[in-house]
């Protein structure tokens, strides 16, 4: 790519990032200490999940952990995108509605790295940036991670309505929550993968000896098996957030 077309080709994602739909807003303002902004992906235990669910999830993951979401604000209203059995799959739930479901204390909130985010993009389309300036280019790229962002949003909403997906197959017509994050970044078209599928064998708890309540012999691993799902399955471990390079966790005000 000529010099002349990397200036084009950055300028036109500035512009871009002014052209979003309405439908989402920006960040909340600095005075909401309850709601951290939108782009934010929060993992919780959800009180309102059904018993075998729960430990089923917590005892492959190995944490202490049954959920994951991503705040947005929609309509003007302040919330989170998810999909849990509770609520039907995907859906939009208002802030304090959500909380409501939450364990006390569950609560971890990671914000995204939208420089480093911006970088990798730019890494994968193969655009060197070396010659411009490190402020410049530190800017273009937060720029370019905030309207990746901003499009992941738009993304995972357009599920809206879709199942959850109990048996945790790679599909798009039921869909789990950690799943549901990934497939909305595949689809904004990025360059990279910001949250890398794993084979199901490889889950912390995928072979635990531990059995399973009211199933005498039988594992996790062997439970997801017959349910269909094999060991090479494309899964999205719902803990991956907590070790990703994009994320960084932050603290949550009351």
């Amino acid at each position: 790519m000529t010099p002349l077309k990397k200036t084009w080709f950055l300028l036109i994602l500035f512009l871009l990032m002014f052209t979003l739909d309405s439908r989402i807003a920006t960040a909340s303002d600095a005075g909401d200490i309850s709601f951290p902004g939108n782009g934010y992906v929060g993992v919780s235990l959800h009180t309102e999940m059904p018993v075998d669910l729960n430990w089923l999830i917590v005892g492959v993951t190995q944490c202490d952990i049954n959920h994951n979401w991503v705040t947005a604000t929609i309509g003007g209203v302040k919330g989170v995108i998810h999909s849990d059995g509770y609520g039907g799959g995907v859906h939009f739930l208002s802030w304090p509605s959500f909380l409501e479901i939450c364990a006390a204390g569950s609560i971890r909130l990671f914000k995204p790295h939208k420089r480093a985010i911006g970088f990798a993009e730019l890494e994968g389309l193969g655009i060197d940036l070396s010659y411009i300036h490190p402020a410049i280019r530190n800017f273009f790229a937060f720029s370019l991670g905030d309207f990746l962002i901003h499009i992941w949003i738009h993304k995972m909403y357009e599920y809206n309505g879709v199942g959850y997906d109990y048996f945790f197959m790679p599909s798009e017509d039921q869909i789990y929550c950690s799943e549901l994050m990934a497939h909305g970044w595949t689809n904004t078209g990025a360059s990279f993968d910001l949250f890398p599928s794993q084979e199901a064998r490889t889950l912390a708890g995928w072979d635990v000896d531990a059995q399973l309540p009211d199933a005498p012999g039988m594992t996790f691993g062997m439970l997801f098996m017959s349910s269909g799902m094999a060991e090479d399955t494309a899964v999205y471990d719902i803990s991956y957030i907590m070790r990703s390079p994009y994320f960084r966790e932050v603290t949550l005000k009351d």
